[in-house]
């Protein structure tokens, strides 16, 4: 049976991460192509596709009820925990895990030197108008405790190393692809947070890991350590990281509990916040073309009765 494939490109979204109709239907070939432009009419028009490629949130088990024939829907961000509650057993989810790692790395790189030299102390003193010296070594010899190595987190470990760093990497199996100094479960966590000049968060937000970093976890941080967080806020209980920031160099954030932050939000004014509005891992320029690629890959796979790239293990959380 030929399969039947249905775009939602939402208007809504920036124009960056609109779908190219000429290369969707290259991609598509003979398959019966179809597009909405409103996700308002998406159930509606979706027919009897049992393929979605979608630049927007929808909610999956919702849409299956108007959509019998859906098996396989592909959408456009790593993160998936909005898609996770509602989707159905029998359709599969594919995300773009992978496409974000070149920048994202980049960025844990930039976060670990800013705090290292102790950027975000410098902008405080310069608001002060205070001059304070503050000489530290460079990261050569210094250890970075890394939760989660999957894309983003696999390739920051990569630059880390160029600059001579130790690395201890916490995963949910114990392992990791990219050689470090030690692998070792969430369990284990503690154990190793002693021994982290910088802790650094790519994991997802899931079951296992919401609040997986409280007030016991942070104590354990040596005074002047530093953290960074390009993934899920809800990883780190948000009190408790507050009223730890005073004694660490500082926290250098892509993600918050609440976005956009509210303007009377607390964290605004956290000592040692340099925040980024959720932007730092992201490029939008070549960004839709890479997911374009994962796509084709999964409709060849797909027609081939082939197992999908990036899907995503609900039982996991990723």
């Amino acid at each position: 049976m030929t399969s039947r494939i249905h775009v939602l490109d939402s208007g809504s979204a920036s124009p960056d991460l609109r779908f190219d109709a000429g290369r969707l239907r290259g991609i598509a070939g003979s398959a019966p192509l179809t597009i909405t432009h409103d996700p308002a009419c998406l159930a509606a028009e979706i027919g009897p596709a049992d393929i979605l490629l979608t630049n927007a949130k929808v909610d999956i088990g919702a849409l299956r009820k108007r959509a019998p024939h859906l098996r396989w829907v592909q959408v456009i961000s790593a993160g998936v925990e909005a898609y996770l509650p509602t989707l159905p057993p029998d359709v599969m989810l594919t995300n773009a895990s992978g496409v974000h790692s070149e920048k994202g790395a980049e960025f844990v790189l930039a976060a670990v030197l800013m705090l290292n030299y102790r950027i975000p102390s410098f902008l405080a003193a310069q608001a002060r108008h205070d001059w304070a010296q503050d000489f530290v070594r460079p990261l050569r010899g210094k250890c970075a405790v890394i939760l989660g190595a999957g894309a983003i987190g696999g390739a920051a470990i990569r630059l880390l190393h160029e600059r001579g760093m130790r690395v201890i990497a916490v995963t949910r199996s114990g392992t990791c692809a990219v050689p470090v100094e030690a692998a070792v479960t969430l369990e284990r966590l503690r154990k190793v947070l002693p021994d982290a000049d910088f802790l650094i968060n790519t994991l997802p937000a899931t079951t296992e890991t919401t609040g997986v970093v409280g007030a016991v976890e942070l104590a354990l941080l040596a005074d002047g350590a530093g953290i960074v967080n390009v993934s899920r806020a809800a990883v780190f209980d948000k009190d408790a990281l507050g009223a730890a920031l005073p004694r660490l160099s500082g926290l250098v954030s892509d993600v918050f509990h609440a976005e956009p932050m509210p303007k009377d939000d607390p964290a605004w004014d956290w000592p040692g916040l340099i925040a980024t509005p959720h932007c730092s891992v992201d490029d939008h320029e070549g960004y839709i073309d890479r997911c374009m690629e994962i796509f084709a890959e999964n409709l060849r796979r797909f027609r081939a009765g082939e197992t999908l790239v990036n899907l995503v293990d609900p039982t996991k959380g990723y």
